[in-house]
């Protein structure tokens, strides 16, 4: 049996501090998905790692322990995600 991979993409990620409305970083990156988890890998080589938290679909945990959401937004251009410094804005 082969073990199962997860869902990858490459993206374009746009990285905007908390409370700003500017974008302080744009470029390619990949985006993985498996069973519910997040992983957003950008060009730098930043990696943010967000596992899900609770009932609701959308809640997570980032890699410190801190909270981050998925937020709607972009349709079907991509998916937002805030974090606890700033918000990503993950393209396909």
């Amino acid at each position: 049996m082969t073990p199962a991979k997860a869902d990858t993409v490459k993206a374009r990620c746009n990285g905007f501090p908390k409370g700003e409305d500017r974008a302080t970083s744009s470029g390619p990156c990949t985006f993985s998905q498996r069973l519910g988890a997040v992983g957003i890998q950008l060009a730098t080589g930043t990696l943010y790692e967000l596992v899900p938290v609770g009932d609701q679909p959308g809640n997570y945990r980032d890699q410190k322990g801190r909270a981050a959401y998925r937020q709607s937004g972009l349709g079907e251009q991509g998916q937002i995600y805030r974090l606890a410094t700033e918000s990503i804005f993950v393209y396909w």
